[in-house]
């Protein structure tokens, strides 16, 4: 059932989850599954993305590296799905492990403990779990991991997939429009009693015997961060690990990759799996090395070079950018298209000099023509680059640091929940591990053959051009973390919070370290095991 206020009358509830994006929306299905009455609060629309509830709490910011909430966060159904691109990408074992180069790393449980919730997963972001096989270059025991892979959901935004399943649904009662402005204890202080939230300008309670927050990291801490103005003591004390340890993680790029070696090119382009949905393969140091260089995690992909810049090196894409320009029809396939190497106006003298040393251009402009036209549809499919030549995105763990946080400023008297102040922080570090993971790939390419890395900058510039692209906001990871104990963390290893009886968190803010795995799909099959847990107790 979907209402669209607090009026609802509820049965006696099982569980009560604040958050009806990916991570809440999986939890209430599965729970659901598991014969549970649950209730699912939004504070957005119940019929989808609507410019009149994308309305934030207040978020101020120490730096401009983070993302604003309106780019960041996405109210109604469904959530953040609705900007989601479907990158569905798993954690490596190594994530879970203690290493003594990244202070802070470390879970209290094994990857195991999530992988076999990952098939699960998968199915409720609309994505293959199907084994794939792999075909093409492999290269085992190297530097370099080749097998590295990330699914694509052909459904990615879950809201409207689901909304006639949650429409019908007898146990899952989806409240919209509401916004949880308290979490209230009891007079013990170990167990939550009830929630305070604001509907239609009135406040009412919200009562079950488990309470969820997937509201995303920054809200799931300012909720509670305001419960511990209340109760100082409370996860791990004001000076304790509730709000701090901010991550995302470093994206961008500062090297095109030339490939000498074409079956490994086509390796790590986008393939199909027996049922016909997009993988591909990703560049990743080895677990060893990563230890050995004292390294961050990180992996890299391929990503088209735009066809108005001359760099990219091929005939066949500079007569089909020409071609499109001179007809007028550029700007409609160009939206989205590619980034460029370096700014500035395309180069016609460049791209005639691309055309006159091409050996292939006929065919090879057939093909990248039929490609241009299938990424029309499918935005994210990289444009195949006849002379081998691609811009490398990396996408890089951060160092969990106390420093990088979030704290509660002070409530207004008009306002229903307080504003937060985020000081999210880029260390010297992460940015030194991009550079040097840069450096170990560029010579395993050239050992094997395979190719080598053309950077974008000198030596000297790389590491200020990693830092000037540093900018997240939008995976919100550590904020609650994950640990064996309340000094250390916000919650066990069941998710619940160490300090309450029935108080669960789910999402990346829990995830003690980032990796470099894109986080939705571990959030939602972690969301997958809490269920379990609150239906059976392990």
């Amino acid at each position: 059932m979907i209402f669209g206020s607090a009026d609802a009358e509820l049965a006696v509830l099982d569980v009560c989850i604040v958050g009806a994006g990916p991570v809440g929306l999986a939890l209430a299905l599965k729970c659901e599954e598991f014969g549970l009455k649950v209730a699912l609060l939004e504070a957005g629309s119940s019929e989808g993305f609507s410019d009149a509830t994308q309305k934030f709490g207040e978020v101020k910011f120490t730096n401009n590296r983070h993302a604003v909430a309106t780019a960041a966060t996405s109210r109604g159904i469904g959530g953040t799905t609705a900007l989601w691109g479907g990158r569905c990408v798993t954690f490596d074992d190594l994530d879970f492990d203690r290493r003594e180069h990244v202070p802070f790393s470390g879970w209290p449980i094994k990857h195991s403990e999530l992988h076999r919730h990952y098939r699960e997963a998968l199915t409720f972001l609309n994505c293959s779990e199907s084994e794939l096989q792999l075909t093409g270059t492999e290269f085992e025991d190297q530097d370099v991991l080749t097998s590295s892979i990330e699914r694509w959901s052909v459904y990615p935004a879950v809201g409207p997939f689901y909304r006639e399943h949650l429409r019908a649904s007898k146990n899952v009662t989806v409240i919209a429009g509401v916004t949880v402005t308290d979490i209230v204890l009891d007079a013990t202080g170990i167990h939550t009693d009830h929630l305070r939230v604001l509907s239609g300008g009135r406040i009412s309670e919200i009562r079950a015997k488990a309470y969820v927050l997937a509201g995303g990291g920054l809200e799931n801490a300012r909720l509670l961060l305001a419960t511990q103005q209340g109760w100082p003591e409370k996860f791990g004390g004001t000076d304790g690990p509730l709000g701090r340890f901010y991550q995302g993680h470093l994206t961008g790029y500062i090297a095109v990759i030339q490939f000498d070696n074409r079956e490994a090119e086509r390796a790590l382009t986008f393939q199909r799996d027996a049922k016909g949905y997009y993988f591909r393969r990703r560049l990743q140091i080895s677990p060893q090395t990563q230890r050995k260089n004292e390294l961050l995690n990180s992996a890299f992909w391929l990503d088209p070079i735009s066809i108005a810049d001359p760099a990219h090196g091929s005939g066949s894409l500079s007569a089909l950018y020409l071609l499109l320009t001179f007809s007028g029809l550029y700007e409609i396939f160009s939206n989205g298209l590619a980034p460029r190497t370096k700014p500035g106006r395309a180069d016609h003298v460049r791209h005639l000099h691309n055309i006159r040393q091409s050996r292939m251009m006929p065919m090879g402009l057939v093909r990248v023509a039929a490609s241009l036209f299938h990424r029309r549809f499918k935005s994210w499919v990289t444009l195949p680059n006849p002379a081998g030549r691609y811009l490398l995105r990396y996408h890089a763990e951060q160092m969990p640091s106390r420093d990088s946080r979030v704290s509660l400023l002070e409530r207004q008297a008009d306002t229903p929940i307080p504003a937060i102040l985020v000081d999210y922080r880029i260390h010297e570090k992460d940015v030194d591990s991009v550079v040097r993971s840069h450096t170990l790939l560029d010579q395993w390419l050239r050992d094997n053959a395979i190719g080598r890395l053309e950077y974008l900058n000198d030596a000297r510039e790389r590491a200020r051009r990693v830092l000037e692209q540093a900018f997240d906001g939008y995976h919100q990871i550590g904020l609650t973390r994950m640990s064996d104990n309340s000094r250390d963390g916000v919650v066990d290893m069941n998710c619940r919070v160490h300090d309450l009886s029935n108080l669960y968190l789910a999402g990346s803010s829990v995830f003690p370290a980032g990796g470099q795995a894109n986080p939705t799909l571990p959030a939602v099959a972690l969301a997958c095991r809490l269920a379990h847990h609150l239906a059976f107790g392990r």
